[in-house]
C-alpha cells in the first residue's frame, strides 16, 4: 500500500467558527466560488462562453475537481500566517457546489475530519520541518516530502487513539514567530513611510540589484506602463532568461482595492513582447483585487494570444528581500572587522 497522499489548502473565512462547524459536519469549503462556479458545470462549457468570474474560479480552484479524489487527505489552514491546521480524508462523492447561493465559499470537499481542533503549528506534537512545508506560499499545493507525510499520518494515528496533548508548545516557538511578524510590520511600515512615491522605485531598484540574477537594466520612465525594466539570469546556465521585463513600482497603505496599479500592468505588456510583468507593491491585496488581476490577465492573454502573466512582489515579500539584505550587510560587515 503507497502511502498516503496529503493536500494543504488554504481556507480564509471572515467567520473561522463558521468555517471550523461546515468541516466537522464534513464539508470542507473553498473559496474563488461565487454563484454560477460549479466547476463540473464550468467544465463542460466552451471556453468562450464563460464569464470572467467563472475563468477567475476554475484558474484557482480546478484541481479541487481535477487532482483531488476520493482517499486523499487535506491540510487546511484557516488563517494566515498559518497558525493552526486541520486534517481530514475527501470521502465520496468528493467535490460538490454547495449550496451554490452564498457570495463565496461554495466548493466543497465531502471529508471525514481527521482532527476536531485545530492543531497550533507551534505544538510540540509538530517538527520544524513539518511546520516549514506547511508554511509555503500557495492556496493550494500537494505535500511531497515522505518525512511529512508520516508526521502527518502519526499525528493521525495519535489524535484517533486520543495519545495526544495539543497544549503542550514547542518553546519559544510563538514567541519568535509573534516577534517575526511584528520585525516584519514594523519593515512596511518604515518602508511606506521613508520611501514614498518616485522615492520607492529607487527602493525596488536598491533591491533588485541586490538579488542574485537579476540586472535592473533601465530605470527611465518612459510613459509606457513600467517604471523600470529588468532583466533575468538563468542560475544554471548563466543565459539569460527573460531580457527587458516591465516592472511596477506601488506604495500603498492599508488595503488595497484600487485597480490602477492591474491598468498599468496591462499598459506594461501591450508595449512589451515579455511574457511576464512585476508588480512591487505594499498594501494588503483584497480579494477584489486578486480576482480582477487574474480576469485582466486572461483576457490580455486570449488578446496578445501568447503567454501572458502578472507577477505580484507582495509587501511581505519586499519585507522579506530587505531583511535578507540588511542581515547580509551585517554579515559582511563582521567579517571586514
Amino acid at each position: 500500500m503507497g502511502m498516503n497522499r496529503y493536500f494543504k489548502l488554504v481556507c480564509i473565512h471572515e467567520d473561522p467558527e463558521w468555517y471550523l462547524r461546515e468541516f466537522l459536519s464534513g464539508r470542507a469549503r473553498y473559496g474563488w466560488s461565487g454563484r454560477g462556479c460549479d466547476l463540473r458545470e464550468i467544465k463542460k462549457m466552451e471556453w468562450a462562453t464563460w464569464t470572467d468570474v467563472q475563468r477567475v474560479a476554475w484558474s484557482y480552484s480546478k484541481f479541487l475537481a481535477e487532482r483531488i479524489a476520493v482517499g486523499h487527505r487535506i491540510v487546511i489552514q484557516m488563517e494566515r500566517p498559518i497558525r493552526r491546521f486541520l486534517i481530514a480524508e475527501v470521502v465520496s462523492p468528493g467535490y460538490e457546489f454547495t449550496p451554490g447561493d452564498l457570495d463565496d465559499f461554495n466548493h466543497v470537499l465531502h471529508v471525514r475530519p481527521l482532527t476536531s481542533k485545530p492543531i497550533p503549528i507551534n505544538s510540540k506534537e509538530t517538527t520544524a520541518a513539518l511546520k516549514h512545508d506547511l508554511s509555503k506560499r500557495g492556496n493550494y499545493y500537494e505535500i511531497y516530502p515522505e518525512e511529512s507525510i508520516h508526521e502527518l499520518d502519526a499525528l493521525v494515528e495519535k489524535i484517533s487513539k486520543g495519545d495526544i496533548d495539543l497544549t503542550a508548545v514547542r518553546t519559544d516557538e510563538d514567541t519568535l514567530d509573534a516577534t517575526l511578524r511584528d520585525i516584519k510590520t514594523r519593515t512596511i511600515r518604515e518602508i511606506h513611510r521613508k520611501w514614498p512615491g518616485k522615492d520607492f522605485e529607487r527602493f525596488c531598484a536598491m533591491l533588485l540589484h541586490k538579488i542574485d540574477y537579476i540586472e535592473v537594466k533601465d530605470l527611465t520612465d518612459r510613459g509606457r506602463g513600467w517604471d523600470m525594466l529588468i532583466r533575468i539570469i538563468n542560475p544554471l546556465t548563466q543565459t539569460i532568461l527573460h531580457d527587458d521585463v516591465p516592472v511596477q513600482c506601488k506604495n500603498y497603505e492599508g488595503g488595497v482595492d484600487d485597480f490602477g496599479p492591474i491598468d498599468d500592468l496591462e499598459r506594461c505588456l501591450e508595449n512589451s513582447d515579455s511574457p511576464v510583468a512585476y508588480l512591487m507593491i505594499l498594501g494588503q491585496l483584497s480579494p477584489k483585487f486578486m480576482a480582477e488581476l487574474q480576469i485582466r490577465q486572461d483576457a490580455l492573454q486570449k488578446k496578445r494570444d501568447r503567454p501572458t502573466t502578472f507577477e505580484i512582489v507582495s509587501e511581505d515579500r519586499i519585507a522579506e528581500i530587505y531583511s535578507a539584505f540588511v542581515m547580509s550587510g551585517l554579515s559582511q560587515q563582521r567579517m571586514i572587522t
